[in-house]
């Protein structure tokens, strides 16, 4: 058999898979959660707002171009440069009733921070429960280094002999390398993606000085008020 010293190295060296397989079932809860709570909201959200934006530029080609043309040509050819802009700017500043209710909505999404709140606890979920196989790998990997024990073979001719005289020989466990090796990828993968994850909400909610979202909408006349323009954290930008 083999040494009685050695059973918790060979515990950690058949529990490692299933320990594995219950990582990856607690990693997953935050995307659950994400899934359930704004996946399909945000789908929703998501497809009315590529809708109206398209929306906004049909109407922009199809009702303000050919009105702003109709007016510069009833000036005639002395037209001068001021003009043309006025009648621009007063054609920009009229609004369709749809038009209204999209602004109006685009104002109420930068008021809320609720898809932006769950965005955040997500990633923030995925980086505290990752340190649990984080730590647990570190310490696999750090107690694994011998992949060689001793086993008794059979017993003495005498059984009211010494136990030294039972025959001794080295055995050796490949795999214990292995895993250690499969242990390191994970721990590289696993802080990879902390950082990126880290990076990327940094990026999102404090390097950002504008909300991009709003920015974009600004250039087609949608208009919405400049302090929603400033925020980042807000379901608009999610």
């Amino acid at each position: 058999g083999v040494e009685s010293h050695l059973w918790p190295s060979l515990f950690e060296h058949k529990f490692l898979p299933y320990a594995l397989l219950a990582f990856a079932g607690i990693m997953y809860i935050p995307a659950l959660g994400w899934e359930f709570l704004a996946s399909t909201r945000l789908t929703s959200e998501l497809n009315f707002l590529l809708q109206e934006i398209d929306n906004c530029y049909h109407r922009a080609a199809e009702g303000r171009a050919p009105k702003i043309e109709k007016q510069i040509q009833s000036k005639g050819p002395g037209i001068t440069e001021r003009e043309r802009r006025e009648i621009i700017e007063n054609a920009e500043k009229e609004k369709s009733p749809e038009q209204n209710l999209f602004e109006k909505y685009l104002e109420r999404r930068g008021q809320s921070n609720f898809l932006a709140k769950l965005y955040l606890a997500r990633h923030l979920a995925i980086i505290c429960l990752s340190s649990i196989p984080i730590t647990y790998l570190s310490a696999y990997y750090a107690r694994q280094r011998q992949n060689e024990f001793t086993c008794a073979l059979g017993e003495p001719p005498d059984i009211s002999s010494y136990a030294e005289l039972k025959i001794r020989v080295n055995c050796k466990l490949p795999a214990v390398q292995l895993q250690r090796i499969m242990a390191a990828v994970d721990i590289a993968l696993l802080c990879t993606m902390n950082l990126i994850i880290l990076v990327n909400l940094l990026h999102l909610f404090v390097v950002r000085k504008s909300n991009f979202v709003f920015d974009k909408l600004h250039k087609v006349g949608i208009k919405t008020r400049r302090r929603w323009q400033k925020s980042q954290f807000c379901d608009i930008n999610i």
